[in-house]
């Protein structure tokens, strides 16, 4: 290559746009060889990843989802700049939007991914794995 950078693919874009927890669930998808697409649109939200094209799987942020086991209702998220009760008011809109569209979904949470891979591994290959 004369000088000039390659450009990234845009797989490549958007998979090097995953976080942390998401990587770790992208990785046990791979492992077990399930089919699904990342950062996928559907209405007007984008999804973490579409697996066989209907089912969902959304991974929470334990902060930025203020996971129950963790926040109060009255909890105020200063990054999102909404209450828990709130975020969790706008992710159960998201997920009956999907469910009435005819996808089945699936939240993961950070702390099971992060303290029972095993679990989430086992989760995932119940559902997909052939």
């Amino acid at each position: 290559m004369s000088g000039r950078k390659r450009r990234k693919s845009r797989k490549q874009s958007i998979i090097s746009s995953l976080n942390n927890i998401e990587t770790k669930v992208f990785n046990i998808l791979k492992q077990l060889r399930i089919p699904f697409r990342i950062q996928v649109p559907v209405d007007k939200y984008t999804v973490d990843f579409l697996v066989n094209d209907k089912y969902i799987i959304e991974v929470y942020g334990d902060f930025w989802h203020c996971n129950p086991t963790k926040y109060s209702g009255e909890y105020f998220n200063r990054g999102k700049r909404k209450t828990a009760e709130e975020i969790w008011k706008r992710d159960a809109c998201r997920k009956e939007t999907f469910e009435s569209k005819g996808y089945k979904f699936l939240s993961l949470w950070e702390t099971e991914i992060n303290k029972h891979p095993h679990i989430i591994k086992k989760k995932l290959k119940q559902l997909f794995a052939k």
